[in-house]
């Protein structure tokens, strides 16, 4: 069967490949046949393809914003923003380039330093890069024969993120950042022969959203933003480094969960209790619509949980990952720890413990403007360990369940969560 690592682009956030790239290795699953990517992941899989791994890592370790240009670089752009706004930004970027400069001859000279040709042309994987032409985007898919007079510009080629970056003229024609056509190419790895692939996105919205839980496709992307496409931070960098790592152990069995990494568990009891209460809590919320027009869905809390995923769908395990997700979140978790399950528990017993004493103080009666303007004082966790009090003590609650359900539907499915978790916790100790 022949193995492909795709490698989307991203800036510095290909640092995150380099992460799911490490475990991979570890796992003794870097047996590639096939490397395609676009703009920073064209430039991991020349390093891949060399077999100069040491030399990737080196790179991201060492990097810094002189490397690529001289002179002034924003740091706030996004290359999805560049892509969406770039009429708005063209102006903008035409002056700074007109008055500051844009030089981009350290890149170049980065490219030159770290392209071999000799070790990339007699390495048996096989490459592969998109880039788009300037006008019009059309797809340019450049293969490992067309490397051979012009590698250099074919890789400065695909990462040429304009207006950010020049365009990159080739033999009379100009070529933009291949992320203006597909900026994660499974396609392209299909083509060369691929029967099974590997993705590795850059963006917590998946570019190919519908080859994710595929037979053939392992799909692999961060779960939260990373940063922006040109941010050289060295720390946010080595958690992106980090994370990588983790979501890359998950995708092949060592670990479980979403954004928030397990130890592999027994499936809790409690999941099949909350399930089946969300099932009816979900009726519930649809026919308090009444009182709110825009909670139009059957399935709201569920319609929730896969946007925060990205998911199309969730099986019941992954309710539990990104329930548990959303609540860690709430509580501050630090996402590159590993987790047992029996802990988490515990600590949303712990965190919500106010929510379990009877004797908790009481919020004042309140109407649905003050209630509002309280809960944005309070914070999200407030709303939902208050929630969770009244579903422990509904004597206490100071809403109707239909005014509740229609104002925070969702916190109250993670009420229930919590409830039903911290009881379970409870039995257990």
């Amino acid at each position: 069967m022949k193995n492909a690592l795709v490698l989307a682009g991203g800036g510095t956030k290909g640092i995150y490949q380099l992460g799911v790239i490490e475990a991979m290795r570890e796992l003794n699953l870097d047996n590639w046949d096939i490397i395609t990517g676009t703009s920073v992941g064209a430039l991991n899989a020349m390093f891949l393809v060399q077999n100069d791994y040491e030399r990737l890592r080196y790179m991201y370790e060492h990097m810094t914003a002189d490397q690529f240009v001289e002179g002034y670089l924003p740091s706030d752009f996004g290359f999805v923003r560049l892509l969406r706004d770039r009429e708005e930004l063209l102006p903008a970027l035409i002056s700074w380039g007109r008055e500051k400069g844009v030089n981009i001859e350290p890149f170049y000279r980065m490219v030159d330093t770290y392209f071999d040709p000799e070790k990339f042309f007699s390495s048996d994987i096989d490459f592969g890069c998109v880039t788009a032409t300037a006008k019009g985007h059309d797809p340019v898919y450049v293969t490992k024969d067309m490397m051979r007079d012009r590698g250099r510009d074919w890789l400065v080629a695909t990462a040429s993120a304009y207006p950010a970056f020049p365009v990159k003229e080739i033999d009379g024609k100009e070529y933009v950042d291949g992320g203006y056509f597909d900026n994660l190419p499974v396609d392209f790895a299909l083509r060369l022969g691929a029967e099974h692939v590997t993705a590795i996105d850059l963006s917590h919205v998946p570019h190919h959203p519908s080859f994710i839980k595929r037979r053939n496709i392992t799909y692999i992307y961060p779960h939260h933003e990373l940063f922006k496409f040109l941010d050289f931070d060295k720390e946010k960098m080595r958690k992106a480094r980090k994370l990588g790592y983790l979501d890359g152990m998950k995708a092949f069995g060592r670990y479980e969960g979403l954004h928030y990494t397990f130890r592999h568990f027994r499936e809790p009891r409690f999941l099949d209790v909350w399930l089946r209460r969300l099932l009816m809590l979900e009726t519930e919320i649809k026919l308090a619509n009444n009182l709110n027009e825009r909670l139009y869905s059957a399935q709201l809390v569920t319609d929730r949980l896969k946007e925060k995923t990205q998911l199309p769908y969730l099986e019941d395990r992954e309710y539990l990952y990104a329930m548990c997700d959303y609540v860690m979140e709430l509580c501050g978790c630090d996402d590159e720890k590993i987790y047992d399950m029996q802990d988490v528990l515990r600590s949303f017993r712990e965190q919500f413990a106010d929510a379990f004493s009877e004797e908790r103080e009481e919020i004042p009666s309140l109407n649905v403007r003050e209630l509002a303007s309280y809960v944005r004082k309070n914070g999200t966790k407030w709303i939902v360990s208050r929630i969770t009090h009244t579903l422990a003590y509904p004597e206490h609650a100071v809403l109707p369940q239909s005014v509740l359900l229609s104002l925070y539907p969702f916190e109250t499915a993670a009420a229930w969560f919590i409830l039903l978790a911290a009881r379970e916790y409870e039995k257990n100790s």
